[in-house]
């Protein structure tokens, strides 16, 4: 599942479109676990920061207890707090993937797993779509003369990756994932927010555990 494959489109879509609706039915769990197992392996910190702590805000306490109990007691995983248990899951992902996996794959967290494939997917997706439109705008105005300016700062300026040659032409999923665009910049402005809230709270904590 990373980095992202424009012949597995698809399929990133249909993991996205069952987090929007919770049916995971039509899936392997097994299969599950290896795509969600490439992102953990593969993607950079930052991104797998902000899934997993989007994630974890999400996920139901006895998940999230579990977790906090099947982890290494050296990482101090702390089950009320998203960030805490973001990065313990990051930690183990790349300290002890195997334990990792089979923690994924205990029927009390399947379903959890389940769901953050499909939030990894909808972010695979939103982000691969605006580094196709900050390339499209590059070439347009300076054409393919390799200039090497950089693609960041640029604004997308509407331009829709999926219908360059090659792309993915059917309407209904470039609706679909400008829908899923839309909702994942307004739940990452609302994570860097949380997130910045979260680590002062969470430095807040310590010192007072210090005290």
């Amino acid at each position: 599942m990373w980095p992202f494959d424009r012949d597995n489109a698809q399929m990133y879509q249909q993991y996205a479109q069952s987090y929007d609706t919770g049916n995971y039915n039509n899936f392997n769990p097994g299969q599950i676990i290896n795509q969600l197992s490439q992102f953990i392996q593969g993607a950079p910190p930052d991104l797998q920061q902000r899934v997993y702590q989007q994630h974890f805000g999400q996920l139901p306490y006895e998940q999230r207890e579990f977790f906090a109990r099947q982890a290494p007691p050296e990482y101090g995983i702390n089950p009320n707090d998203p960030y805490s248990l973001s990065q313990g899951f990051m930690r183990m992902g790349q300290e002890q993937p195997g334990l990792l996996q089979r923690i994924l794959g205990h029927p009390i967290m399947l379903g959890g797993a389940m769901a953050l494939t499909g939030l990894v997917a909808k972010h695979m997706l939103n982000e691969h779509r605006e580094r196709e439109g900050y390339q499209q705008y590059e070439n347009q105005q300076f054409g393919n003369q390799g200039y090497g300016y950089p693609n960041q700062g640029y604004p997308n300026q509407g331009f829709d990756p999926y219908q360059q040659q090659g792309g993915y032409q059917d309407p209904q999923l470039r609706r679909e994932l400008a829908r899923d665009e839309r909702e994942i910049e307004h739940l990452e402005r609302r994570e860097r927010r949380e997130e910045r809230e979260e680590r002062e709270e969470h430095r807040h904590r310590r010192r007072e555990d210090e005290y």
